[in-house]
């Protein structure tokens, strides 16, 4: 089976199209249309919007197909039409993967506001002034750390390259003297052409699982930390108003979590952890190329969709194209008028 270019090239057009478009809009909501009571929040939400925009774009510009083979995983990207040196094709995968290390702590963070929020100590004063900064700082440094790994672990090296060669042409039809890569090949040949557990490689997976399974840890335990101040939040005096909005928050935040655990998470830990266990997931990991440039165009939904303003407001821009004013959107406006009313 074969991956063509001009496959690639469609998809890679499709999500950047769909991710400036939906990610746009989104911010615009964010901007014009959010409830008061998100404060900080809203400053969380455009950062990821706007980081999910640049994710398409550095992924447009790359290009990379993501491929398992026997004991090693790898990303590659085409340097055919590339009109720059090597190194700035190497610097641009890196980048790359640097953005697959942004967006865990992203979503951990916003699982903690959401905590913060719902727990009314106090606590949201540390997503003010100059803590915000901070948090903005957290996943450039997970984008850092993935980018140390490319850059310094598994750039190109001569047993690497002889070891994928022919998979490389047989499945993208690429020569490798017209790519640059990121790989891990964990069991390299020794002198004796004995395979040898890669003591570097396998430190920098361990890194590599460190940054993945720490964030998940803490979305894990803020989550189900919410849940439960959820329930509280319904069971008791609190306006139907406040309770919509937290409410339907931690429902956008949920599914924005599910999104990047099927479409990117799941995929790239399978990629990542089968060659060390000597899996050869071969064709399964066609996928994973398509999810990873999928995630940034899909991201922005859920919560463009589940929280009520941004909802009626969407509906709004599109007025124009309609004839008549669809139901949910009249449903929706009658709900809001009765919980302004009871406030």
């Amino acid at each position: 089976m074969k991956i063509s270019n001009e496959l690639n090239l469609l998809l890679q057009c499709s999500s950047l199209f769909f991710a400036i478009l939906f990610n746009s809009i989104l911010i615009y909501l964010i901007i014009t249309k959010s409830p008061k009571k998100m404060g900080n929040y809203k400053a969380l939400m455009i950062y990821f919007s706007t980081f999910s925009m640049l994710f398409a774009v550095i992924d447009m510009i790359v290009r990379p197909f993501i491929h398992s083979h026997g004991n090693c995983f790898f990303m590659i990207m085409s340097t055919k039409d590339w009109p720059f040196s090597e190194d700035s094709a190497q610097i641009a995968i890196s980048v790359l993967c640097g953005c697959g290390g942004v967006t865990p702590f992203l979503i951990a963070i916003h699982f903690i506001y959401r905590f913060f929020a719902l727990e009314r100590k106090g606590r949201l004063r540390y997503f003010a002034g100059k803590y915000l900064i901070f948090w903005f700082i957290i996943p450039v440094l997970g984008g850092v750390n993935w980018f140390h790994l490319s850059w310094f672990y598994y750039r190109r090296n001569e047993k690497t390259t002889e070891y994928i060669r022919q998979t490389v042409l047989d499945n993208f039809g690429l020569h490798m003297n017209e790519t640059v890569y990121s790989a891990a090949f964990f069991y390299p040949p020794d002198g004796q052409g004995i395979p040898q557990l890669d003591w570097s490689i396998f430190i920098s997976y361990i890194i590599l699982s460190i940054s993945m399974a720490l964030p998940f840890s803490i979305m894990i335990i803020a989550g189900v930390m919410s849940h439960s101040k959820i329930k509280k939040l319904l069971e008791h005096g609190e306006c139907d108003y406040t309770k919509r909005l937290q409410l339907q928050l931690y429902k956008a935040l949920v599914v924005q979590t599910f999104l990047p655990v099927f479409l990117f998470f799941l995929p790239l830990g399978a990629l990542f952890t089968a060659p060390l266990f000597h899996v050869d997931i071969g064709s399964w990991s066609y996928v994973t190329t398509y999810l990873y440039a999928l995630y940034p165009a899909v991201d922005p939904l859920p919560i463009m969709f589940i929280v009520q303003e941004y909802r009626l407001a969407f509906y709004e821009l599109f007025d124009c194209f309609r004839c008549t004013v669809p139901a949910a959107k009249v449903e929706d406006n009658s709900t809001m008028y009765r919980e302004s009313e009871a406030v």
